[in-house]
């Protein structure tokens, strides 16, 4: 008997090609108005492809899958097995070479091998082929052969086969054992050929947590959970690779030729600033560094990774896209990964005649594959809720370094999710670089309370004093904008307006458009293809040096968009969100400061709701000294530092989030989070996705063909993904924090998580106020 890996992919019949084809030559039609030229593209060379002979996918062994997991991890150690213990490279090949080993079952086999199909086990559920595979372990076979390792070791390697799929623990021993006796003992001993084999139920104790007796209750040493994510990650990382129809889980490795830092290099031509040639020197250290805008903090970031597996990270999906870029194109260096919630569409768009190809990069970022990876932090420190699924980002980290760019941007939940995960990535091995223009004094406390020591455990260095130019003088004013003054200013100059709510701007800029026409909204309320309009007029804007006028836009500008204003207007917030206000205005420093070019009007927007009441009295109090006055790099870290001073911010709640939360990942253990449980408590964002009335009417025929095409069988998950992120663009995320607003449809639009909203949608290509939260469409309108 042979026993098989998966099933094999069978070549589509003529009349389900026929009829894909139909489907999409009609989805052309109907949709060449919606679609980009990129994408109707990618529909025409999908329906090409179908006339083709299709690539069939033969049956994979077990024995072949389980050869070519452990060739995989071992072309692996030849190029990262410096940093790896020979233990842990011994327990990572070891879990490879068994983890799938309780496919060996009868069930399984009968549904990836036809030929065995058999009508009376019709409807007998199989227990999953993990919890099977560590039952053959023999704790004594291992420790005999593997005097280096212990009974925490085993545990390791049991755990990590147990749960090398993200499978509920339901069965009991009784359950289990009938499984065994009727449908795996037998078929594991032929697949073996060893009659000796047995079965150690007894190894169900022996896990490090289980489901199982409450045992998952139970917290589990931390130097022990490390290994555990170690040894697991890098399993599921060559199991995943094999899977997808890889041979190798790392591409263009660039620690040998260092290519990426070379061609930095060449852009500096040998010019490096302070920060640059300290990150440089100190590549195998972890450094947190303190650098002002125009520092070159991205370079310095590159100098730092230099060759070697990186990670860059940023707060917001804009200012990651902007940084792959720059990557790729100023720096030439290709072999750059993107990796956030929206990244799928970015590879489709690079690979417009080649869906597969666009779909084959996105894999392969998931995975983790390539030199470098652009992201967003919650795609890599959600194994900080020890959550079954995660621990490949964790593994990752061993051997890689990664960059935290504007940790204070970060909500205090996040603060701790960072600090918490450093902390373990440290002990793993891994290395980091904090890069910031701010860095507050109380998270320097939190670090040191988490056993990441200056000095011992990273590096720190203040550039802030090297800024050569002045870039700001501060006026503070009580009350609200002086609009009138604000738009004589604007005939000869470009003016920036920041406002703490959407509705606090939408009022803003209604008060202004009619008076002085040339002024542009950005906010968060306007669905993502007119986003996506407002970003780029407003770079444009910020890029032309003829244009003068008007923006009004909310903390969405905060660190997400490279603009540069004359002059920033903005309401009073806490200190670190203004100083990143600070830095969309005269951020080269070119520009006159005889008058004050930042405006801020300490009115109490926000206080209380969204920003800590305490944190923005103490912001605007400490404010107060630079009113009138220039305020140097030096002189912003120094108001920073006195805000978040460590003794006074232990009586905020804004401590007390981050102390709670680390104590909360501290004391978590194993399987309280699902990974998609994870994923929602890290962005902590409530949110639906709603599409206004007056969009979904106008793309009504769009969305009808879109349910009938993605519910088409065997349809290609690249086109598939096209037409969602086309759907995507007509709608937007709407905060739910503070309840649902009423004109919303509590159902949704078919299999679709869209709800419709009949509240007005202001937007006529070019400008609008977005979504208004308290008015309504029109309805006798679309009668």
């Amino acid at each position: 008997m042979e026993f098989y890996a998966k099933s094999p992919v069978f070549e589509l019949p003529e009349d389900k090609k026929n009829q894909l084809a139909g489907k999409i030559q009609n989805a052309i039609q109907i949709l060449k108005d919606d679609l980009s030229e990129n994408d109707l593209a990618i529909l025409e060379g999908y329906k090409a492809r179908l006339s083709k002979n299709a690539v069939v996918t033969g049956h994979k062994t077990l024995q072949e899958h389980l050869d070519d997991t452990v060739k995989c991890a071992e072309s692996f150690f030849r190029l990262y097995g410096n940093y790896f213990s020979e233990k842990e490279k011994m327990l990572i090949l070891h879990a490879c070479s068994l983890h799938d080993i309780g496919k060996a079952n009868y069930i399984f086999q009968t549904k990836v091998n036809h030929e065995l199909a058999d009508g009376h086990i019709k409807g007998i559920g199989q227990i999953p082929h993990g919890f099977l595979g560590a039952l053959t372990l023999s704790k004594k076979d291992f420790l005999c052969r593997h005097p280096e390792c212990n009974e925490d070791d085993f545990s390791v390697l049991l755990t990590a086969i147990y749960y090398h799929h993200n499978r509920p623990d339901i069965y009991s021993g009784k359950e289990l054992e009938n499984y065994c006796e009727k449908y795996y003992l037998g078929y594991v001993r032929k697949y073996l050929s060893n009659e000796n084999i047995s079965l150690y139920f007894g190894n169900r104790n022996k896990l490090l947590f289980s489901d199982q007796n409450q045992k998952g209750q139970l917290s589990v040493d931390e130097d022990l959970w490390c290994e555990y994510m170690l040894v697991k990650g890098m399993l599921n990382k060559f199991d995943w690779t094999v899977s997808a129809g890889y041979d190798e889980a790392e591409l263009a490795v660039d620690a040998g030729n260092k290519k990426l830092r070379h061609n930095v290099e060449k852009i500096l031509s040998g010019h490096f600033r302070p920060a640059q040639v300290f990150m440089a020197d100190n590549r195998n250290e972890n450094v947190i560094v303190i650098a002002p805008t125009g520092s070159g903090k991205t370079e310095a970031a590159l100098l730092w990774i230099n060759g070697e597996k990186g990670f860059y990270t940023l707060p917001l999906k804009v200012s990651s896209n902007a940084i792959y870029q720059r990557v790729k194109e100023k720096y030439k260096f290709k072999d750059v990964a993107l990796f956030h919630s929206d990244s799928m569409n970015s590879y489709l768009l690079e690979s417009p005649e080649d869906v597969e190809d666009g779909y084959k990069n996105y894999e392969q970022a998931k995975l983790f594959s390539y030199p470098l990876t652009v992201c967003t932090v919650d795609q890599l420190f959600r194994f900080v809720y020890k959550a079954l699924g995660t621990e490949i980002f964790a593994a990752t980290l061993k051997y890689s370094k990664i960059v935290i760019d504007e940790i204070q941007s970060y909500s205090p939940k996040i603060v701790a999710a960072l600090i918490f995960g450093l902390t373990e990535v440290k002990k793993m091995g891994g290395k980091f670089a904090i890069i910031t223009a701010t860095f507050p004094p109380i998270l320097k406390f939190f670090m040191k309370k988490n056993k990441l020591m200056e000095g011992r455990d990273y590096i720190y260095k203040d550039f802030s004093n090297t800024a050569l130019a002045l870039r700001h003088r501060i006026r503070m004013i009580k009350g609200d904008f002086n609009i009138d003054g604000i738009m004589e200013d604007a005939s000869a100059k470009k003016i920036l307006i920041i406002c703490n709510t959407v509705s606090k701007a939408q009022k803003v800029y209604s008060g202004i458009r009619d008076k002085y026409p040339e002024t542009g909204l950005l906010h968060s309320r306007f669905i993502r293809a007119d986003r996506e309009i407002l970003e780029k007029r407003i770079m444009e804007f910020s890029d032309d040096e003829s244009k003068t006028g008007i923006w009004v836009t909310t903390q969405i500008v905060e660190a997400s968009l490279d603009i540069d204003f004359d002059i920033l207007h903005t309401e009073m917030c806490t200190a670190d969100s203004l100083l990143q206000r600070m830095g969309r205005c005269n951020r080269a420093g070119k520009k006159s400061t005889d008058e004050p070019n930042v405006i801020v009007y300490d009115n109490e927007s926000g206080r209380g709701k969204i920003y800590d009441k305490d944190i923005y009295d103490r912001s605007a109090d400490l404010l107060g000294k630079y009113d009138g006055k220039m305020i140097s790099e030096t002189d912003k870290v120094s108001y920073m530092n006195g805000v978040y001073d460590t003794e006074w911010i232990k009586k905020t709640k804004y401590y007390m989030q981050i102390e709670d939360n680390l104590r909360h990942f501290r004391n978590l253990r194993p399987l309280e989070y699902d990974a998609e449980k994870a994923k929602d408590d890290f962005r902590n964002i409530r949110s639906i996705t709603v599409i206004p009335e007056s969009i979904y009417n106008q793309n009504y025929d769009f969305i009808q063909e879109m349910q009938t095409f993605l519910n088409t069988p065997h349809m290609d998950k690249g086109i598939r993904q096209i037409l969602k992120s086309r759907l995507a663009a007509l709608t937007m995320n709407l905060n739910i924090n503070y309840g649902i607003p009423e004109g919303i449809d509590k159902g949704t639009i078919g299999t679709f998580d869209i709800h419709r909203t009949r509240l007005e949608y202001d937007f006529d290509g070019y400008t609008g106020r977005g979504l208004l939260l308290d008015k309504m469409e029109d309805e006798s309108f679309f009668v």
